[in-house]
């Protein structure tokens, strides 16, 4: 098996994803290989400075390191050709490597995959898929990819989503939501209503019905479908509401040492502090993209796993392990029979 990481992408680079492979390869035999796609000299230099040993085979590819996480996906497929990405996403083509991960600029990896790769036969449009660290952690799509949708669309993206949940979960019947502004059949607007038909009429998808934006914190779903235009909002929306939790829980606790002085003298108060600090401690964890690694692009002809900019070694590690255990269960293999038969039965 071989995994190509962008080892040049992310807001931090090269560090941290070579820390990420590090810990990622003691899950490979030593038959299996990381590839590396970034400048060589430098990825190099870093591995034997930090005296970095593999527990599988590694290959460094040359590319340059030109990317910005600002980059237009226009300009980067104009400009960029010879880029960690770009290299990266030609050896999945080639068949030279089986997954590719990179916490890289999601549109342009977005762009340069749907241009080498394709997407799958039968696959009208692309879906992003992001894991919310909520309730059942149900992977919502799309989160971006696909704004301008039409019915057939979002059932493929409930398609999409069931399948790769049944492996990434070991689950035979993950459950299937449609977000939507109520939960009876007739809430939406027409294209969710029609949406909402068409899963229904998929007897292999475990169709739970419509869901609204509370269900997101409720143990009903395992996969929550919209488009690509809200799904990308709310993300944006979680994001931005967890670091400022985050930020505002730490100015809250900055006067926390005085109040420590007051529950002293009421011994039950302060023991229960201990346990509140480990409590949020671990719902911010919980609540971390830190926790969930890579976003899967799913209707592409290859298997694409995009991490958050800010992804720290752990969360490069999952990433990289994602993209092992979606190759393992031939996860393209299997989308190609499922869309092969729907064609095979449409034409009967």
């Amino acid at each position: 098996m071989k995994i190509v990481l962008d080892a040049m992408g992310g807001d931090i680079g090269l560090s941290v994803n070579l820390e990420g492979a590090l810990m990622a390869s003691r899950s490979f035999s030593q038959e299996d290989t990381i590839i590396l796609t970034g400048v060589r000299s430098e990825i190099e230099k870093m591995i034997k400075d930090k005296r970095m040993s593999f527990g599988c085979k590694i290959e460094i590819i040359d590319a340059a390191n030109n990317v910005g996480m600002g980059d237009s996906p226009t300009k980067a497929l104009q400009e960029k050709p010879e880029s960690s990405i770009a290299k990266g996403l030609d050896l999945v083509k080639s068949k030279r490597a089986d997954a590719f991960f990179s916490p890289g600029n999601t549109g342009v990896i977005l762009a340069f995959s749907l241009v080498k790769l394709g997407r799958l036969r039968g696959v009208n449009r692309p879906a992003l898929g992001v894991i919310f660290p909520v309730g059942r952690h149900p992977l919502m799509l799309d989160v971006g990819a696909t704004p301008d949708y039409k019915p057939e669309n979002l059932y493929q993206f409930a398609l999409l989503g069931h399948e790769y949940m049944k492996i990434m979960r070991d689950n035979d019947k993950p459950v299937v939501g449609l977000l939507s502004i109520g939960e009876e059949n007739s809430k939406g607007s027409v294209p969710y209503q029609r949406a909402f038909d068409l899963i229904k009429q998929d007897k292999e998808i475990n169709f739970l019905g419509n869901i609204e934006g509370d269900d997101f914190f409720k143990d009903k779903v395992d996969v929550i479908v919209t488009d690509g235009f809200t799904g990308n909002i709310l993300l944006k929306f979680a994001e931005g509401m967890v670091h400022w939790f985050k930020v505002s829980f730490k100015t809250s606790v900055k006067p926390l040492p005085i109040a420590i002085l007051g529950v002293i003298l009421s011994f039950p108060g302060f023991l229960g502090i201990p346990f509140f600090l480990v409590s949020i401690k671990k719902l911010l964890k919980k609540v971390s993209y830190d926790e969930i690694g890579g976003a899967p692009l799913l209707g592409v002809d290859g298997v694409v796993l995009i991490g958050h900019g800010k992804s720290n070694p752990k969360a490069v590690r999952s990433g990289i392990l994602n993209a092992k255990k979606l190759v393992e269960h031939n996860f393209i293999g299997e989308l190609k029979g499922i869309f092969e038969n729907r064609r095979t039965s449409e034409t009967d």
